[in-house]
């Protein structure tokens, strides 16, 4: 799937966009913390990332995982500096870095990016400052999140019924990370998953039971098309949200900013606010109060069967496994 221009590859879509986000940048960087921290050279992989640049791939079909969910600190909350100081994987190695909140994906930019079960498109984000375009995908209570997009698919827009498998867009290498590592850092998908508002990893570590939103075959998240036995995707107004608790919640933003992204026209849908919120309330820190809970936006409980299957599509690829260094392997 091409990406169409070297702009687009970067997740550069128009002038008024690239002042804001350069804006933005300079705010973070002159308020905020630095985004990079000595030990982020251990996520330099010039063995990954050179050759996917390049558009090669893997000839059995495996695309390589880059990081992984941080069991220490992912999901618990976010920072804009890169640190490797106490982050764990699920296999106690250390493939990820310091509250690392999904799974990195390794493909060349322009690889059809799918869903990875049967779902709705209920929201898009658009922050240079954490990934570029975002697309995000309700299963019915669980979310998924595709994230250094160049594109979306032709046709795909808010309220689109995706089966798994289907195209939703094109892999690209958005957001001032990619950029500033480039090309040691390997283009790839940010690949999360969120469950009660929050984000899980869909690995199991140990004796975990799965749970809606785990990998179908265990941990070994394969391709796959459309499966026998898979519901119909969800309609956009059948997703259950409390209109009263997003409410609150938009009253308590404080970021000029966001509070423009959840009254614009295409935000108006419940199903879309309570992806956006739960993604703010996340990655925006200082946009809103300390200690606010999302979970009660989905007084429904999801499918306990939702199960995940590679978000990249069996054209090219097979699998997606672990490809660690000798500083990520488990002791």
């Amino acid at each position: 799937m091409s990406v169409g221009s070297l702009a687009q590859l970067f997740a550069i879509r128009s002038g008024a966009q690239l002042v804001r986000d350069l804006r933005h940048i300079a705010g973070e960087l002159f308020t905020g913390e630095p985004s990079l921290a000595l030990s982020t050279a251990g996520l330099f992989r010039p063995g990954l990332g050179l050759p996917t640049y390049l558009g090669l791939r893997r000839r059995d079909g495996v695309s390589p995982i880059f990081n992984l969910f941080d069991r220490t600190g992912g999901g618990k909350g976010f920072r804009s500096t890169v640190t490797r100081d106490t982050c764990r994987d699920y296999r106690g190695g250390r493939l990820t870095y310091d509250e690392h909140d999904g799974t990195d994906f390794v493909c060349p930019p322009g690889t059809p990016v799918v869903a990875a079960a049967p779902g709705v498109l209920v929201a898009t984000r658009d922050t240079f400052f954490r990934g570029g375009l975002t697309a995000c995908v309700d299963h019915g209570g669980v979310v998924t999140q595709y994230t250094h997009l160049a594109r979306l698919a032709d046709g795909v827009a808010v309220g689109t019924r995706l089966r798994r498998g289907e195209v939703l867009g094109a892999s690209g290498c958005g957001g001032v990370d990619m950029i500033s590592g480039f090309p040691w850092v390997p283009p790839h998908v940010h690949f999360m998953v969120w469950r009660e508002g929050q984000p899980v990893d869909p690995f199991l570590q140990g004796d975990e039971r799965p749970a809606p939103g785990a990998w179908l075959h265990d941990n070994d998240p394969r391709a796959s098309d459309e499966l026998p036995g898979d519901p119909p995707p969800p309609e956009l107004d059948a997703l259950v949200v409390d209109r009263e608790v997003a409410r609150e919640l938009i009253a308590r933003c404080r970021s000029p900013r966001v509070q423009a992204e959840l009254a614009r026209p295409e935000s108006a849908h419940p199903a879309t606010q309570a992806a956006l919120l739960e993604d703010s309330i996340h990655h925006d820190r200082k946009a809103w109060p300390e200690g606010l809970d999302p979970s009660p936006l989905r007084p429904r409980a999801p499918d306990p069967a939702l199960r995940l299957t590679l978000p990249l599509t069996t054209r090219e690829y097979t699998r997606g496994a672990p490809v660690d260094a000798p500083w990520t392997r488990p002791q």
